[in-house]
């Protein structure tokens, strides 16, 4: 059996998470790893104005030049892991300018099992990922998602220390950011089910089995949560892209009011958000409950987050 595993890491957080994951069968499999690599590769850290200015492309789905892969047409693959990160409620742009670049199509007629290291909210960017799936002629079977378990303030506090200092560790005041370890350590229990799911030719019932094993934890208000981003922020991607590409100074005071807006979303009004949230899922809870069962699906069915 031939795996290939395609991701994008800049901490290499999610690289330990992928190698968890293939620890029980890399002797049972032929493993190969490829890394999406910018041409011009954001900086990490990061600075605030760095950051912030990726938005716009990262929302609008622009792709960012790669250096190219012609190693994945070396060999013929029967499974496909795609390893990614939600970045402003959207694919990286690293790994929407893969699935944008022609070296894409390794994904026609296969299989593929995406993996997503996430702060908490990455239901549109599964949507958009599952979205370029189809336009490919892929066929999504298993979707594993790990999230930082701490409250969203401190999964906030945390993120900003790393992405801006690059401390991932605790601090005297906050813990470890990101996934905990023991969570990227139990990502290794999907090994075998994968690897046993292929063999029996029942792929089509990974996902039940992997959502059985812990998968993924999908609590219902964050999809209210995440609606309300989603409605937003193309609104601010698309005025500041019509300011200019990144870097441009002229979107520059768009880039840096829609970051203090944000800021304050989070520290000031997330209290009330998350109140109003509350009530929202209590009052919708019937219809939430489908929409949970939804994304933590593979299925495909557009419009799910308008």
């Amino acid at each position: 059996m031939n795996i290939l595993i395609i991701y994008f890491t800049q901490s290499g957080q999610l690289k330990d998470i992928l190698d968890n994951l293939v620890k029980d069968i890399k002797d049972e499999a032929s493993i190969d790893f490829a890394e999406i690599k910018l041409e011009k590769p954001f900086p990490f850290p990061w600075t605030a104005t760095s950051f912030f200015d990726a938005m716009p492309e990262c929302v609008l789905q622009i792709p960012s030049p790669i250096i190219p892969m012609p190693e994945l047409a070396s060999k013929q693959y029967d499974l496909i892991i795609f390893g990614y990160q939600p970045w402003f409620l959207s694919p990286s742009n690293p790994a929407n300018s893969f699935l944008k670049s022609e070296w894409a199509k390794v994904l026609k007629g296969k299989p593929v099992i995406t993996v997503i290291g996430s702060r908490n909210m990455w239901l549109n960017a599964q949507e958009k990922v599952k979205e370029d799936f189809e336009r490919l002629g892929a066929s999504h079977v298993g979707n594993i998602v790990l999230e930082d378990k701490h409250p969203n303030m401190v999964s906030t506090l945390t993120i900003i220390r790393w992405l801006f200092k690059g401390q991932k560790k605790a601090s005297k005041r906050l813990p470890d950011a990101g996934v905990s370890d023991a969570d990227i350590a139990a990502t290794q229990q999907y090994g075998l089910p994968i690897l046993n799911h292929f063999k029996e030719n029942k792929l089509a019932s990974l996902q039940a089995t992997l959502l059985q094993k812990g998968a993924i934890n999908l609590r219902p208000g964050l999809i209210v949560l995440e609606k309300r981003g989603v409605s937003q922020f193309p609104k601010w991607a698309k005025r500041a892209r019509g300011k200019g590409e990144p870097g441009n100074p002229e979107r520059m005071n768009v880039i840096k009011t829609f970051q203090r807006l944000l800021m304050t979303a989070i520290f000031v009004l997330s209290p009330i958000t998350n109140l109003v949230a509350k009530i929202q899922t209590a009052l919708k809870m019937k219809q939430l409950m489908k929409e949970v069962a939804y994304f933590k699906g593979v299925q495909f069915e557009p419009g799910k987050l308008k």
